[in-house]
């Protein structure tokens, strides 16, 4: 019997199972970021492992529904295959039973032979025994002058029994004793012969028996052989349809869980981005809430400090007037000369020009940017309107703490001047075009450290100048003259 040989696709199954079955869960929610976007990759992924699965749940879907055909199919052949076997089995049986019948025939036949031989055997002692009285008979009565003439001595002499025995004139002249024993002498040479031809005919008989019987023998073999062969291919065909619906099975049964479990895990996945979403929105509403809080917050805040900053600003520019009037009319119109006095702090003024604004409170200028939003601001130094590239020098001697960039200022030197009359004393050189020192350098008093320039907040050329006492801004007029 031949078997399918794609009955359980084996191939087709391994595919099946290595591609998901047993490739297990390789995430687990206990270890899900809490970064949104790992949170959503890790959602897309166990949604293609779903996808995948259910993919390969429909192959071996597929695949038992096949091989389930199939397995119809063996299992309708299964009665034919049955009978096969059990026709094969009757074969066995009535070819055993033939060779056992042969078997005793031919056991019966050589039974009979031996007696045969045993007997023929006897009856020819008997014959010689007889054939010797006879002649001893004969011999007597030849003596006596009996049993005269040719006849009887022919039959001693040729033991032509069968012509003694039809000759009339012979059976005449032998004595009553003398013939019953010739007739027993012949009926012994009849019954002779009849056993030799019997003999014959059993021995043939025994030859065909022995022919029949092994060739009976043969065809047992060869039923028991196609009986053997039928049922061991029923039991194949049985063992190979069981094994390949037991896999099939299995790898649905795995396939299914894998896809609970996957389903399980996109709950949990879904739960948890369900879990953040709320949580963004709580977030949002207490950030809404914070929002508003701090905006009434800040308009009270700066209602108060509008308040605060009208009632600086007027202090601030009464008082930036009066030490701009005080300034203006010690310094309007003068220049530095080269022999510049110097003043109590003993600083010289660091530019040559016109002084163009004092120090005091200003509104800003147009074009500017109002950095603390108040509308003005506290202007912390004096302005020398010099053309740009004119020398700016160092209003006293110290070490340069800072040259370079620095926001609205602009291009920037600072001098520590250490400890003047008992005060840190720093002076700030602004809006440069570029700078002669670098930080950490010892400068002189009188000694040119940059050029006046327009740079950070300003709209002309010109030089900020600026004194820091104590780390608080001072009115420069006060420690120049």
């Amino acid at each position: 019997m031949k078997h399918d040989a794609s009955l359980t696709g084996r191939g087709k199954l391994a595919a099946v199972i290595s591609a998901g079955v047993v490739a297990g869960l390789t995430v687990s929610l206990g270890i899900v970021p809490a970064n949104a976007d790992k949170l959503d990759d890790h959602k897309d992924r166990i949604e293609k492992q779903i996808a995948g699965t259910e993919k390969d749940l429909e192959s071996v879907n597929a695949m038992l529904q096949k091989n389930g055909e199939k397995l119809r199919k063996f299992q309708d052949r299964l009665p034919s295959a049955e009978q096969a076997v059990q026709d094969a089995e009757a074969a066995e049986s009535a070819a055993r039973s033939e060779v056992q019948q042969l078997q005793g025939r031919l056991a019966a036949a050589e039974k009979s032979r031996a007696e045969m031989v045993e007997a023929q055997e006897k009856t020819k002692a008997m014959t010689d025994e007889q054939r010797k009285l006879t002649g001893q008979l004969a011999a007597r009565a030849y003596q006596s002058g009996g049993l005269e003439g040719s006849d009887f001595g022919l039959l001693v002499r040729g033991n032509d029994l069968n012509k003694w025995a039809n000759s009339v004139e012979v059976s005449s002249r032998l004595a009553r004793a003398q013939n019953r024993e010739l007739n027993e002498l012949l009926g012994r040479g009849a019954e002779q012969r009849n056993a030799t031809a019997r003999l014959s005919a059993v021995e043939d008989e025994i030859a065909g028996l022995k022919k029949q019987a092994d060739a009976a023998l043969v065809r047992q073999t060869q039923a028991r052989e196609a009986a053997d062969a039928a049922k061991a291919d029923l039991e194949k065909l049985l063992a190979d349809t069981e094994s390949a619906q037991s896999e099939l099975e299995d790898a649905k049964s795995k396939a299914h869980q894998q896809l609970e479990d996957q389903k399980a895990e996109q709950q949990k996945i879904n739960q948890a981005i369900k879990e953040r979403q709320e949580r963004l929105k709580r977030e949002a509403e207490e950030r809404a809430r914070k929002a508003r809080e701090a905006a009434e917050r800040a308009k009270r805040e700066a209602a108060a400090a509008e308040r605060r900053r009208a009632k600086n600003a007027a202090a601030l520019r009464a008082k930036a007037q009066a030490a701009q009037k005080k300034a203006t009319v010690a310094t309007t119109n003068t220049k530095p000369s080269k022999t510049v006095s110097k003043g109590t702090w003993g600083l010289i003024v660091p530019a040559s020009g016109p002084i163009t604004s004092g120090f005091g409170w200003r509104p800003t200028p147009a074009g500017t940017i109002d950095y603390g939003g108040l509308g003005g601001y506290l202007h912390a130094g004096i302005d020398w309107g010099s053309a740009c590239g004119s020398p700016i020098v160092a209003s006293a001697s110290g070490r340069v703490m800072q040259e370079g960039w620095n926001g609205s200022h602009g291009i920037t030197v600072s001098v520590d001047h250490n400890i003047v009359r008992g005060h840190a004393l720093t002076t700030n050189y602004n809006h440069m075009t570029r700078t002669a020192v670098r930080v950490g350098q010892q400068v002189k008093q009188g000694q040119v450290i940059g050029y006046v320039g327009t740079t950070g907040n300003s709209t002309g050329c010109h030089l900020h100048f600026e004194t820091v006492v104590d780390g608080q801004h001072r009115n420069p007029a006060g420690l120049l003259w």
